[in-house]
């Protein structure tokens, strides 16, 4: 899995570190990341991500991203291009700044949640106050339509130590209930009406929020 999310901008599409999935489809005799993406455009119903391996002239389409890595420094991957602010995302005030919170319905684990969300500017939510909190409530209590869900959110376990991605003490505002078990290193929230926190290993596949901040 890869670590971090160096961003490339494009008109069609913004480059990720992320790797394509065993669960992609494949075509194959493609020879640039531009016939890659019209190939998809023309056989996946919904574009996640794309892949290219020019050495191989290998495309893969992902509307779902929830097989395992295949890994190689060759491919080239890519998110297609959106504008948040403008896509589907809803828009709340904060203190200091604004915050856009758009959920994927889409199965991934937390490193390719949280790398995804960084291709496009922005990140996994960050649960640190109880009005980003209440803000959370008020966003996925409708998405959740009174069944539960799971929701990946910014979190990881480092030295039996809860923490966001930037090193900072996760508070206690959204109720947590850890199970502490082996690899359990990352954070989601689950519920319908109201919402708690646990822990979760990597392997897990849950949907995810990506916040996008404006100062």
């Amino acid at each position: 899995m890869c670590s971090g999310s160096t961003v490339f901008k494009s008109y069609y599409g913004i480059k990720t570190n992320e790797y394509p999935k065993s669960s992609c489809h494949r075509i194959d005799y493609i020879r640039s990341k531009g016939q890659c993406l019209g190939a998809c455009v023309t056989t996946t119903d919904k574009i996640v991500m794309i892949s290219h391996d020019e050495s191989t002239k290998t495309c893969m389409c992902c509307n779902d991203i929830t097989g395992s890595d295949i890994t190689d420094p060759t491919w080239k991957s890519y998110v297609p291009r959106s504008f948040p602010w403008s896509d589907g995302c809803k828009t709340y005030n904060l203190s200091s700044q604004q915050i856009c919170l758009k959920y994927f319905p889409v199965l991934a684990r937390y490193l390719s949640a949280r790398n995804l969300c960084q291709a496009e500017d922005g990140d996994l939510i960050k649960i640190d106050s109880k009005e980003k909190f209440d803000i959370f409530k008020d966003y996925h209590v409708p998405i959740a339509n009174s069944e539960t869900i799971q929701v990946w959110v910014q979190g990881k376990k480092v030295g039996g130590l809860w923490q966001f991605d930037d090193g900072t003490p996760i508070p206690d505002v959204c109720p947590i209930g850890m199970s502490n078990q082996p690899g359990e290193v990352h954070y989601r929230a689950y519920g319908s009406t109201s919402f708690n926190c646990a822990d979760a290993p990597n392997s897990d596949l849950y949907n995810y929020t990506c916040a996008y901040h404006r100062f």
